[in-house]
């Protein structure tokens, strides 16, 4: 069983991951407070009075305590008082552990300590396949700088140093879209980002494929990632109508419009394919739309179907399949800024 004594707790730890903690005192009512620290002060998200069994208390399942709160923030300094009381409710004895808790959503396989100094924050685990016009972020914990790698296609190499753009004192976003790594004369290919320990690939895609739908989503660590969907995008309409007489008239008295997208992301690599599965698993997606080049972060839409079968035969080429709706009631949505277009985010000038 993965458990830690409360006087051992005092590391880095994922939500998805949390040990369970035992508090060791002898017999008699313990007082638990766990405080998110601010400075010197904090707020006391849970308090309770337990009683041992067998002189131990065990707090169990804090993960899902503290996931709400730590996916707001992404990072939960804690202070867990344990206070033994005498049978007059006066302390006794107190022990104090001050853990710092990570918002995650996945099992990364290592310790947060170690995922803290060494990734970014994204379960992709290979090159990422982009293309010019594209905006792409990579989010770190920490505050330190990053630089790059670019590499062009007569062999030579440039370095750049990425731009922060947004973050606190938790994390760092940085801007590594790859307009910011062009070089008068030359192609790019490809760049690597690091960051400390981190380091991530990009991929060109020289052919450059329209993309519907752009979605952008939150992810396993409650940070926000780009998918560019280069398959198939289908509108499907539907209507709900419900008729009575209404004195000498046969009428719609209610009428619902379920606008239902249907898309494919286009073909993937394995490790893309891992990592688009992210996007299904998100509670909060929205359209990114491109208007005179401009990226706009558009409607909040729901996923409500996806496929994603994926396989390990040589010849098989990973592309997921889902289908969307607009999270709002109101699905007559309506850009003046995108007229003539049949979808609302799409790089394609075809129907322009």
């Amino acid at each position: 069983m993965n458990q830690v004594n409360l006087a051992s707790f005092n590391s880095r730890y994922f939500t998805s991951d949390l040990p369970d903690v035992t508090v060791t005192m002898a017999a008699g009512a313990v007082k638990v407070e766990i405080t998110v620290r601010y400075g010197s002060d904090g707020d006391i998200y849970y308090q309770e009075t337990l009683w041992p069994v067998g002189n131990v208390v065990t707090l169990t399942e804090l993960g899902t305590l503290l996931e709400p709160f730590a996916c707001q923030r992404l990072e939960l300094p804690l202070r867990i008082t344990a206070r033994q009381l005498d049978a007059n409710d006066n302390v006794v004895q107190t022990q104090v552990a001050t853990p710092y808790v990570y918002f995650s959503l996945a099992d990364v396989g290592v310790s947060a300590d170690t995922f803290y100094n060494s990734h970014f924050l994204t379960i992709l685990d290979g090159p990422k396949v982009t293309a010019y016009g594209r905006l792409e972020y990579l989010h770190y914990y920490g505050t330190g700088s990053a630089s790059c790698t670019a590499r062009y296609d007569d062999g030579t190499t440039a370095s750049f140093t990425p731009q922060a753009v947004a973050g606190n004192s938790v994390y760092t976003t940085i801007d590594v879209s790859p307009w910011r790594f062009e070089t008068s004369g030359k192609t790019l290919t490809g760049y690597t980002v690091n960051a400390g320990q981190r380091s991530q690939d990009f991929v060109m895609d020289f052919e450059e494929p329209d993309c519907a739908p752009i979605l952008i989503f939150d992810n396993s660590f409650g940070v926000q990632e780009l998918i560019y969907c280069t398959g198939t995008h289908k509108v499907d309409p539907s209507y709900e109508r419900k008729q009575a007489r209404l004195g000498r008239l046969f009428k719609n008295y209610l009428l619902r419009e379920t606008r239902t997208f249907h898309a494919s992301t286009g073909t993937l690599t394995p490790e893309m394919a891992n990592w688009a599965d992210d996007l299904f698993r998100s509670k909060e997606v929205r359209v990114v739309n491109i208007v005179n080049g401009v990226a706009q972060v558009g409607k909040q839409v729901t996923i409500t179907d996806s496929k994603s079968e994926n396989s390990n035969d040589d010849d098989y080429i990973p592309s997921f399949s889902f289908s969307y709706q607009y999270a709002q009631r109101i699905h007559n949505v309506l850009q003046p800024e995108r007229s003539g277009r049949i979808f609302d985010n799409t790089f394609d000038e075809t129907f322009n």
